[in-house]
């Protein structure tokens, strides 16, 4: 592991520490970089706040997710990421229930944009991003981060895995046909 993503780790693993004491709310970077033994201007140099930290924690477990399973998104891969969510369900019900202005249900909500367009885009070509393509990835991306936050609240009752089958039945076929899920 690199220095840089040491780093990082470290700032992520002093976050969820935190976290385990107090709200997302009440984290500051001072007091963080306090008990990372590290200076703001290295947190600074790595996230642009603590929002973008809990987004980078979310992509690792996301990505780490993925080489753990086949390498593609599939049910297994969902059901991966819900389980990891599921284990650190402390941390991920913290930041998801945050309702601040920077709160990582947006940085979450515009990875998933993002994941989607992308995926779109490398299977259709860019022509096929159009308004209607991108509304239907945004609706998909905001309904994926409500029913996650209501199901990390404990308030669906769904297993890792039951939770990923939904996930996957009520995906819009755009998206399955861009992940490859159906031809």
């Amino acid at each position: 592991m690199s220095l840089r993503d040491r780093t990082k780790k470290l700032f992520a693993d002093t976050l969820k520490d935190m976290l385990r004491e107090m709200p997302m709310e009440k984290v500051r970077i001072n007091e963080l970089c306090r008990r990372c033994g590290a200076d703001r201007q290295t947190f600074y140099y790595h996230f642009k706040d603590k929002y973008d930290l809990a987004t980078w924690i979310f992509a690792r477990d996301y990505e780490s997710a993925l080489t753990d399973t086949s390498g593609q998104y599939t049910i297994e891969h969902a059901a991966s990421i819900l389980r990891r969510m599921h284990d650190d369900k402390v941390f991920y019900r913290k930041v998801f229930s945050d309702r601040s202005q920077n709160a990582i249900s947006g940085y979450i909500y515009e990875y998933f944009v993002k994941l989607g367009t992308d995926a779109v885009r490398r299977k259709f070509g860019e022509s096929a991003i159009d308004a209607d393509t991108v509304y239907e990835i945004k609706s998909h991306s905001f309904a994926c981060v409500g029913h996650t936050l209501e199901w990390l609240e404990g308030r669906s009752g769904y297993s890792p895995e039951e939770f990923a089958r939904l996930q996957y039945k009520f995906m819009p076929m755009l998206l399955k046909r861009a992940y490859g899920i159906v031809r």
